[in-house]
């Protein structure tokens, strides 16, 4: 806590001129915590109302620690926080970020603590009309006739874009140069660029810069966060399957027993270049400075000691490799470069006859340290058709079913219960999302069964699979339920070593820690660091620039 938030170390995110910082300022609330709040309700719950705050000044967001219990059992790891007030719509124009204070007598580092210890699928955003109220006046841009915005788009950390409306009866876009400066107040769209939030009518605001004032009361709502939630169907699958072999505890939540962290702790709005800098270089300096320089993942990872760790997307798996790769243990090992990407190391990683662990042991002043963590490679979670049940051909084999199997290649493109997706380059496999695979692979196997094999061989479910991984690490004894607490009940149990985030000299949070972690004696200070360090410097990969 202490070093991840005020750890400025990138100057891209942190100049020395704060007002020279490329994202935001944006809206900002702080709470007390006390404060009356909504339970968290099921994490199917696209909105609720959480809790009432207090704005803040506009403000950067903070760099972020990893969400949920520091010893759950189950982690997922992504590339960076995303910046959703960065993005034109409604949605981006009334997100608001935590900003914490010590006011009131309240200690601002247990609170930021507080935060993270308990978020789950959710972020927060103000009410879409609360945010409306405070437009900077003068710089409404008012539309001329009714129409629809077509495009919005953002092509780097600038501050100034293009807003695109085509008014009704013209042929050609009108295009609306939105021009802002850093440090000041930001620009908001307030339609989206898609049917049927994208209609406007003659003297509607369709942008301005927004900047909501410090003081104010203000309820703040929770909003589902798609990337968040795409792990949740993989965790009811896995309780399901526990409750067959006898579970009987809560059902298993996001943020207790899955906890998600990122390779770097800074929020951008996208992991290209043209957002982290400008050139490549900039892209490896924060790469550097955060994963491998500060190690921030890399010391959460050897507290928490996950059984089962989580890669998402194949950009999040090159940043590990890159700091770990030695560690990586297959046999064979994992396909370099993956044809298809972060689908074949799906298959590949969740084959449960060719498991992939990270292994590493070491002893820091005659106490031994030792991890082994199961690694799963997924595809993005932002991206809701790639969790699809899916068939998936490389391109020879789409070319080789094109003529050779004319009939079979006409059904996969023609069939009402089958979406293609074509390949965008050379190299990129052909994707066939099945809205009912058990009756497409049914007509397949009746009418086209020569072909079978190679369609059976590239299909995913990629939730399905994900889950079949902890299923399989239940069977090997790695996860596990246990009675815990006074009363007996039973939980997925937290991994091994002891644990004082929750409860310290710092701060006592209300809930305490169920799992008795404070009550495990104390590691030395200062050892995990060293394991950290020790790690990095016998996991990262020959070869690689420093």
């Amino acid at each position: 806590m202490f070093n991840v938030r005020p750890c400025g170390t990138c100057s891209f995110f942190w100049p020395s001129d704060p007002g020279q910082q490329p994202y935001g300022p944006y809206a900002a609330f702080d709470f007390r915590l006390d404060a009356e709040s909504t339970p968290t309700p099921d994490p199917s719950v696209v909105s609720f109302p959480w809790l009432v705050g207090t704005t803040q000044p506009p403000s950067f967001p903070d760099p972020e620690v990893m969400d949920g219990c520091r010893k759950a059992p189950i982690m997922t790891l992504g590339i960076n926080p995303n910046l959703t007030a960065f993005a034109p719509g409604p949605t981006g124009a009334s997100w608001a970020y935590p900003s914490f204070t010590s006011d009131a007598g309240e200690d601002e580092w247990a609170k930021y603590a507080y935060y993270y210890r308990y978020r789950s699928v959710y972020q927060e955003r103000f009410d879409f009309n609360y945010a409306r109220k405070y437009l900077v006046p003068g710089s409404e841009v008012v539309a001329d006739r009714p129409g629809t915005v077509s495009a919005a788009d953002r092509l780097s950390s600038a501050p100034s874009f293009v807003l695109n409306v085509r008014y009704d009866g013209d042929t050609q876009d009108t295009s609306i140069p939105l021009e802002a400066t850093l440090g000041g107040p930001q620009w908001v769209v307030l339609f989206d660029t898609h049917e049927p939030t994208n209609r406007f009518a003659a003297g509607d605001v369709l942008a301005a810069k927004l900047s909501v004032p410090a003081g104010e009361s203000v309820q703040v709502y929770r909003q589902q966060v798609g990337y968040y939630e795409q792990f949740v169907p993989t965790l009811k699958s896995f309780d399901t399957y526990l409750r067959t072999r006898g579970y009987a505890g809560a059902p298993l939540q996001m943020g207790e027993d899955v906890c998600q962290l990122d390779m770097v702790a800074c929020a951008s709005p996208h992991w290209t270049p043209a957002f982290l800098g400008g050139t490549p270089t900039d892209e490896h300096t924060i790469i550097n400075n955060c994963v491998l320089r500060n190690g921030w993942v890399i010391k959460q990872l050897v507290q928490t000691q996950p059984a089962v760790l989580y890669l998402v997307g194949e950009a999040t798996f090159n940043m590990f490799w890159s700091a770990l790769g030695r560690l990586l243990v297959r046999t064979p090992e994992l396909t370099s470069p993956p044809p298809d990407g972060a689908f074949t190391l799906l298959r590949e990683t969740t084959d449960p006859n060719r498991r992939t662990y990270l292994e590493f042991s070491t002893e820091v002043d005659g106490r031994p340290y030792t991890i082994r963590t199961r690694l799963v490679v997924t595809p993005h979670f932002s991206y809701n058709v790639s969790f699809e049940p899916q068939i998936r051909l490389s391109p020879s084999d789409w070319a080789t079913l094109q003529a050779n199997g004319a009939g079979c290649a006409q059904f996969l493109q023609q069939d009402s219960r089958i979406a293609i997706t074509l390949p965008q380059l050379p190299q990129d496999f052909v994707a066939f999302q099945l809205l009912d695979p058990a009756a497409v692979f049914a007509e397949i196997h009746q009418t086209y069964r020569e072909w079978e094999p190679v369609l059976a061989s590239g299909y995913y479910d990629p939730h399905t699979m994900m889950a079949s991984a902890l299923q399989d690490e239940y069977q090997l004894g790695n996860l596990e339920y246990q009675p815990s607490g006074t009363a007996g009940q039973q939980i997925l149990a937290r991994t091994a070593g002891p644990c004082r985030f929750c409860v310290n000299d710092h701060w006592t949070f209300p809930q305490g820690c169920p799992y008795d972690k404070p009550a495990e004696p104390a590691l030395p200070i200062g050892y995990l660091e060293q394991v950290a360090s020790k790690m990095l410097t016998v996991g990262r990969p020959p070869g690689l620039p420093s």
